[in-house]
């Protein structure tokens, strides 16, 4: 199992640490960039992702600084290198969550936040969680009241979500520069529904947009 000997830097904060598994998911989501700082035990200093990541974990579309990268910029709090890796550990989650669990817990705290951004994972693995919800009421329900149109539990649910649903929605497409009202092309048939997935699906804005910073 890798080590957890990862840091990085979002948003002047430290974040971590993680393994090497957890690095590729949040290279892969966007969450950490070429530019993004980050630090391991034996780095004299923060750096680049693409200047400091070994080879193995290196995404073929980045490429490695032609010079050496300057000194990362001072941030707004401190953020030199952990004293050690259990003290890291008890930091808050990130603001923007990359495990299910985490995703769905800010889901709900938000519950009717239609302001700020929501990146991919956040989006996504409450729409995950939402699908696996309704899967076990649904059974439930078959078990309960039989295979009839009765699923009261599977309804309910639904009910519960649609106010989070559509707020995580509309943040989704805050992050990617459109305004949350898209959503109302669900109401064409079909192709409504396609282009809101694509839209869903697009990587966000990078830095700040008009409807919040990263």
């Amino acid at each position: 199992m890798d080590e957890k000997i990862w840091f990085y830097a979002s948003q002047g904060e430290q974040k971590g640490p993680i393994d090497a598994a957890e690095l590729d998911m949040l290279i892969g989501t966007d969450t950490i960039g070429p530019d993004t700082l980050i630090w391991r035990d034996g780095m004299t200093d923060w750096q680049p992702a693409a200047a400091a990541l070994p080879d193995e974990l290196m995404p073929s579309a980045w490429s490695r600084p032609a010079t050496p990268p300057p000194p990362p910029p001072s941030p707004a709090r401190d953020m030199t290198a952990p004293a050690n890796t259990a003290q890291a550990g008890n930091q808050a989650s990130p603001e923007h969550p990359t495990q299910m669990m985490d995703a769905v817990r800010t889901c709900f705290n938000k519950y009717a936040s239609f302001r700020g951004r929501a990146r991919r994972p956040e989006f996504w693995y409450f729409a995950l969680f939402n699908f696996i919800a309704q899967l076990v009421l649904g059974l439930v329900d078959s078990m309960v009241f039989g295979l009839g149109d009765v699923s009261p539990l599977s309804n309910l649910y639904g009910l519960a979500v649609l106010v989070p649903s559509l707020a995580v929605g509309a943040r989704r497409l805050h992050d990617t520069g459109r305004s949350g009202w898209w959503q109302l092309l669900v109401l064409i048939p079909l192709i409504g529904i396609i282009v809101l997935i694509v839209w869903w699906a697009s990587r966000g804005n990078e830095g700040e947009n008009e409807f919040g910073p990263a």
